[in-house]
This record gives structure tokens, C-alpha cells and sequence, in this order.
């Protein structure tokens, strides 16, 4: 019963401050608007692909599955190693001490193909960073280690395939949810610190007495208002009918 009796006061709440929700949401989106198209850069994401073992038959079988997964294992750790990294920036002549937070690698299971993933503000850069890491990785497992079954997958153009991560109608759509949640406690701040009594139940619950009746002071009001407005009416002369006078 306690629980009907919250869920209704919370509704009538909401009710009562739709006004104050609306605002904040609107006010929370507008702002959001903003930031998105002035404030917070796009950010890109570029990946580049990396086959790791031969993909055709030798003889009627694959390639030992558990040397092929020790490789793969060792060539996610190889690709984020200080390495390949130290390399990439020497190369690219950058000193991002951030740069192995940019890098994520992926790799699906039973796949022998690992994905290269650089997130970047800047559409060239992230490109060209992907793609040289991908690249360095490749080299140097050759190098250092002789891997041979190691092969960069690039698209004609030689460009890793890019796209930007997220967008103005899913940053306008958290706005609005973020809105929604804080037009709804401010609701219920105003509600908290608002004094005013709002019904006969909270009469009874203060005083501990039960209400005999209520007075609507507005109808009274109004009707005491029409009341004087018609005593204030100026008598007229009816000119057609001589000797009478209409009120």
C-alpha cells in the first residue's frame, strides 16, 4: 500500500514540474549541440589488418593450430611492445607518450587475422599512424625473429579503411537522456524544499485531526468580485420607455 501511495505522489510530482523536466532537457541537448559542434574534435578510427599463417591447404591440412595460435599470441604482444612503438614514433618523428593508449588489437576467435584499431582527432595522422604500425610489426617480426607466415593486408589504394566513432544525433540522444535524469531530481530538489501545503492529507498527518470541510478560496473569490462588479454597474435611462430605468 505504501508502495501505491509513493508511485502516485512520484507521478503527480512529475506532473507538477513537467515544465521544469522540459526546460532541463532542452537546456542539457542545446548544450550538448554546442560542444559537439564547436568544442569536442571527431574522432577517427582507422584499422589496418594483419594475417598471421597461410590461409590455403598444404597436402590436404592447415598449418599446426597450436604453433599458429602461439604465433598469433605472440605477435598481439609484439605489436603494442615499446619495439614497435619506439620505432613508429622515430619514424613518424612524434613523441606521444599516449600512444600505446590510441592502439587497440583485436583478434576474432579462430581467426588468423589480427586487427591493427589507432583512435585519433586527426583523419591523415590516424592513418598513417595505423598503417606504420602495422606495417613495423610486420618487419620486425621478420627481422627479429625470422616469421615468414606474416603477412599486411591493405586495401588497392594502400590506405587502412577509416571511419569516424560517433556522431551529432547520438551525442544530442545522451544529452537528452542526461536531461531527463536531471530535470527529474531537480523536480524533486523544488519539491523537497517546497513548504506550501498541497492537500487535505497533509493537514490531517500535521495537525492529527481529520478535516471537517474546505473552503475554495478562488470561487470565493471570484464570486465576491462578479458580486461588487454588479453593485458598481450605473443605473441607465431607457429613453424608448419613459419612467424606467435598467440596472
Amino acid at each position: 500500500m505504501d508502495e501505491r501511495i509513493d508511485l502516485k505522489k512520484f507521478l503527480r510530482i512529475i506532473r507538477k514540474r513537467i515544465v521544469t523536466i522540459i526546460l532541463t532537457v532542452i537546456c542539457v541537448s542545446l548544450l550538448t549541440v554546442g560542444l559537439s559542434l564547436f568544442l569536442l574534435k571527431p574522432t577517427y578510427e582507422a584499422t589496418e589488418n594483419i594475417l598471421i599463417g597461410k590461409l590455403t591447404k598444404e597436402e590436404g591440412n592447415y598449418s599446426d593450430t597450436q604453433e599458429l595460435s602461439m604465433l598469433l599470441a605472440s605477435t598481439i604482444d609484439f605489436i603494442k611492445s615499446p619495439i614497435v612503438l619506439n620505432s613508429v614514433k622515430k619514424e613518424l618523428n612524434i613523441n606521444d607518450d599516449e600512444l600505446e593508449k590510441k592502439i587497440v588489437v583485436q583478434n576474432n576467435r579462430n581467426s588468423q587475422i589480427i586487427n591493427v584499431v589507432v583512435r585519433d582527432h586527426d583523419l591523415e595522422s590516424t592513418k598513417k599512424l595505423a598503417h606504420t604500425i602495422a606495417k613495423t610489426s610486420v618487419n620486425k617480426m621478420y627481422e627479429l625473429f625470422n616469421v615468414k607466415d606474416i603477412k599486411l593486408l591493405s586495401d588497392t589504394d594502400g590506405d587502412p579503411s577509416i571511419k569516424i566513432v560517433g556522431s551529432l544525433s547520438l551525442n544530442v540522444a545522451i544529452g537528452a537522456m542526461i536531461g531527463i535524469f536531471l530535470g527529474v531530481g531537480l523536480a524533486m530538489f523544488r519539491e523537497y524544499w517546497d513548504d506550501s501545503i498541497k492537500d487535505v492529507k497533509e493537514i490531517e498527518g500535521i495537525v492529527g485531526l481529520p478535516v471537517l470541510g474546505q473552503i475554495n478560496l478562488k470561487n470565493s473569490k471570484r464570486k465576491f468580485m462578479n458580486k461588487n462588479k454588479r453593485k458598481q454597474q450605473p443605473a441607465v435611462l431607457n429613453d424608448n420607455k419613459r419612467g424606467q430605468i435598467s440596472v
